[in-house]
């Protein structure tokens, strides 16, 4: 057949045919331009065409012969051509079987084809068939491929579009593994708190069983506190900080497999380093380990085998998209009226004119251009619009709301009280959410953006403003994508690999065949991203800090008293080229970095000062390596202050320690740690008060203190400024200072402590140590709660159950226990948060937000 493609492709005649066609299916989707459809001979013989190019190994003619199939059906159905069985064999030919169930009349088209095409059809299926508990799973050519790799034990590297399904392929393999009863641990790494919710509820619904749990597996995403004991089988789905915990909680702990998911943040300053570091202690732990990396798009997949020093890495590169995007360009002719022209990116980055449409409203800044577009073109269909920030997507979230005049529905008016009593009622969401408009940024409360992503995912919204956070991996896509001059961080255009990864978000498998992303004023975007490939080179962070920042790295090993900004990547780098240096392997890691090596200037210079450095720090590489990311100088300096003043009195020693996020003097306590670490790690001013501030917000933040609650505090103390912007500096607070910042200054300050009391002799004190890290993390400290939230309850829901418990100190087990029996439909409890907890609890039963509401009235 390869030879006959290759002919059918050589065809002029047949690329202007689909080209019109194309233009056709455009001009039809999004109401613009004339309806020039091609003829049905016309038709007949584009559709012989897809048949064959459908079973070439060239990706070129596989995606043509997918749009144009795809097209016709859509533009003609079959009413007068048999499109739905010509459809069918095409999707089949391409492996594509997800796409079948896009259109009923497609999906059940296989009994009117011919026998043969029957047969064909059925060989193909057969052969990308797996079984998952008695029941077939149909797989498209590269899952299947993967599969068979996942299943033989191999560890692969993967780079795949978002739409190519890795996820499911990689959570059913997780899933089949734990089908036995042998004792069985599996880390799935996620760069983000929002994709721990996300995938640890996907990998929740393929355990459940006959009787609505997931039997005797764990899914566990919070860190287990040291002592505790370790579940026999788990999957533990955690990012890299939450990893760390673990690792130091529990030194035998291990993993059978390892799924690095977003593989790509190897690359992320101290974050890419700790997930390096994380990585490599669990494969030192069992080096027989099973590695999975998953990425968008890396052009290098062989770059995890030379970082891990591993050489059996099978490299999967890109698979075929299980749907088509279009890129569209639209300019505006005139702004003040509103009117603008749509043209169509061809293949060879060619413009077609689709058609002009005009707004009739003014549309001359970026806000107005992206909300008259969205409304005018995104009416009946799942829409994201980019934005620039925090700020700016409430704010175009809030003018898109305001153009929409209809009644909120019951699941739309439960995500607004959702997010009143979580947050506060003067939260954007809150106007938002009635009509149908949502957003998506980092610093929202996990369970917020969990709530977000599943009403978006079941059409309550249908307008998502997002910004970076789509590009950490979350599955959201949406039929409409609009972009104007886009940006990441501050005012930095958009890259063209963060373009391409967020451009796979248009087009929802199985609800459509294409999606449509608008490019608005292209021609005044500071970066081209559609002249840049869709695939970028990853550096891993600790190659890069080496090689970019070799002048900042040798000033901090050499000079620590120099340094009064933190760079938190060069404190990282530095902790890591330390333990190897303890380790005997430093000049080892050093020669695997290209164009670096370990003989060279550069790195004779670099081990030089590492061995210098390391005569003056005493402390072990198991206490420095809880804190990565931060100095081993710096830790050295907190551990010989500590150490004076616990060497005075066994009174003063003990007063070191934190006290329980209960006790009565935590505040003074939190504070006086905080102003240490501020001096000591972060080298702020002994005139700075943050420290005060922050123990206060730690400590209401650990105490299950309600948000709004805090919110409203911040409120108060700034009567004059934006209502808004104060929730949003609030919600940055909180993710960020407290659970960020404060969590890697108590988790070092408790590390050294921890050796400073060994070391003058006060080993038992060790034992009273609270866990501090992991409250603040949490945003809890009361047993109870912190066991309902590691059964996948969020803060918010555990919060308001813990008064209900019978105790404030069950275990994890007890704490399900009880929750089976609860009567939460009496607790008069938001409708999201008692759907929670009945998903959690695995009733078959479900609760409308209707029943919920009759519930709280009763």
């Amino acid at each position: 057949m390869q030879p006959l493609a290759d002919k059918v492709w050589a065809n002029p005649h047949f690329h202007a045919a689909a080209r019109r066609l194309q233009r056709a299916w455009l001009s039809h989707d999004i109401g613009v331009g004339r309806d020039d459809r091609p003829g049905l001979e016309e038709i007949v013989r584009i559709v012989r065409a897809s048949a064959i190019l459908a079973c070439s190994k060239t990706a070129d003619h596989r995606d043509q012969a997918y749009r144009t199939m795809t097209s016709a059906f859509d533009l003609y159905g079959a009413s007068e051509l048999p499109l739905d069985q010509a459809t069918r064999v095409v999707l089949a030919r391409l492996g594509n079987f997800p796409a079948l169930a896009t259109r009923p009349s497609i999906r059940d088209a296989m009994p009117s084809l011919p026998a043969s095409l029957i047969t064909e059809e059925l060989i193909v299926s057969d052969r990308r068939t797996i079984t998952r508990r008695d029941r077939s799973v149909l797989l498209t050519h590269y899952q299947f491929g993967l599969w068979r790799r996942l299943v033989a034990g191999e560890r692969v590297a993967v780079a795949a579009p978002t739409s190519a399904g890795k996820s499911f392929v990689l959570q059913n393999f997780i899933a089949a593994r734990l089908e036995g009863s042998s004792p069985q641990t599996i880390v799935y790494i996620v760069p983000t708190r929002a994709l721990i919710a996300q995938v640890s509820a996907d990998v929740r619904k393929l355990l459940i069983i006959d009787d609505g749990t997931s039997g005797d597996v764990d899914v566990i995403t919070v860190p287990v506190e040291a002592g505790q004991p370790l579940p026999r089988r788990a999957i533990y789905v955690l990012t890299q900080e939450r990893l760390r915990m673990m690792l130091s909680a529990h030194p035998t702990f291990h993993a059978q497999i390892i799924i690095v998911d977003e593989a790509h943040s190897v690359g992320d300053g101290a974050r890419g380093v700790l997930l390096q570091w994380t990585v490599d202690d669990l494969l030192q732990r069992l080096p027989t380990t099973q590695l999975l990396f998953a990425s968008p798009g890396i052009r290098n997949l062989d770059v995890f085998g030379r970082m891990f020093d591993v050489d059996d890495i099978t490299i999967m590169p890109s698979g075929d998209p299980t749907v088509a995007q279009n890129f569209l360009v639209a300019a505006f002719d005139d702004a003040e009226a509103g009117d603008l022209t749509v043209r169509y990116v061809e293949p060879a980055r060619t413009l077609t004119e689709i058609g002009r449409l005009a707004l009739g409203r003014r549309s001359v800044t970026r806000v107005e251009k992206q909300v008259n577009l969205a409304i005018s073109l995104g009416q009946g269909a799942s829409n994201i619009v980019y934005a620039n920030g925090a700020g700016d997507a409430e704010h175009i979230a809030l003018e898109i709301a305001g153009r929409l005049d209809r009644p909120p529905t019951a699941r739309r008016q439960a995500l607004a009280q959702l997010a009143a009593e979580t947050v506060h009622w003067s939260y954007a969401l809150v106007t938002c959410a009635k009509k149908g408009v949502a957003f998506h940024y980092s610093n929202m409360p996990t369970q917020i953006r969990t709530a977000v992503e599943e009403a978006v995912i079941r059409g309550d919204i249908d307008y998502l403003v997002c910004t970076t956070t789509l590009l950490q991996g979350v599955n959201l896509p949406a039929k409409n994508l609009f972009l104007c001059r886009p940006e990441k961080g501050d005012r930095v255009p958009l890259e063209s690999v963060d373009f391409w990864n967020l451009a796979g978000r248009a087009g929802r498998l199985m609800k459509e065949f294409q999606g449509n992303i608008f490019l608005i004023d292209y021609d005044h975007w500071r970066k081209k991203p559609l002249d840049h490939p869709r695939d970028a080179t990853v550096i891993p962070a600790v190659e890069a800090g080496l090689l970019q920042k070799g002048a900042d790295l040798l000033r901090v090993i050499e000079r620590p008293e120099t340094q009064r900004r933190e760079i938190d990547h060069v404190d990282a780098i530095f902790g890591r080229l330390l333990h190897e240096h303890f380790s005997g392997t430093l000049s080892k890691m050093l020669s695997r970095i290209p164009s670096y090596g370990d003989a060279t200037p550069g790195s004779l210079a670099l081990q030089k000062a590492i061995a210098e450095a390391a005569v003056d720090i005493t402390l072990p590489t198991s206490v420095l390596r809880i804190s990565p990311n931060i100095s081993p100088h710096k830790q050295q300096a907190l551990y010989q202050m500590l150490r004076l003043r616990a060497e005075s009195t066994p009174a003063s020693a003990m007063a070191l320690i934190p006290k329980h996020p209960s006790d009565r003097d935590a505040y003074q306590s939190y504070a006086d740690i905080l102003e240490i670490c501020h001096k000591i790690i972060e080298g702020r001013p002994d005139t700075s008060r943050l420290h005060r501030f922050l123990a206060l917000i730690a400590v209401f933040w650990m105490r299950g203190r309600p948000l709004p609650q805090i919110v409203q505090n911040q409120l108060r103390r700034n009567p004059d400024r934006d209502r808004r912007e104060i929730i949003r500096d609030t919600l940055e607070l909180v993710e960020k200072r407290v659970r960020y910042q404060c969590v890697r200054l108590f988790s070092c300050y408790g590390a050294v402590l921890a050796e400073v009391l060994q070391d003058v002799n006060l080993p038992d004190a060790v034992k009273t140590l609270p866990s501090i890290p992991l409250f603040l993390e949490l945003g809890a400290s009361d047993k109870t709660t912190l066991s309902l939230m590691s059964n996948g309850l969020s803060r918010a829901t555990a919060t308001r159950l813990t008064p209900r418990a019978p105790s404030r100190d069950l275990e994890t087990e007890d704490a399900m226990d009880w929750l089976r029996q609860a009567p939460v439909e009496t607790y008069r409890l938001p409708a999201l948060l008692l759907e929670e907890i009945l998903e959690i609890r695995g009733d078959k039963a479900a609760v409308t937000p209707d029943d919920a509401e009759r519930h709280r009235e009763e």
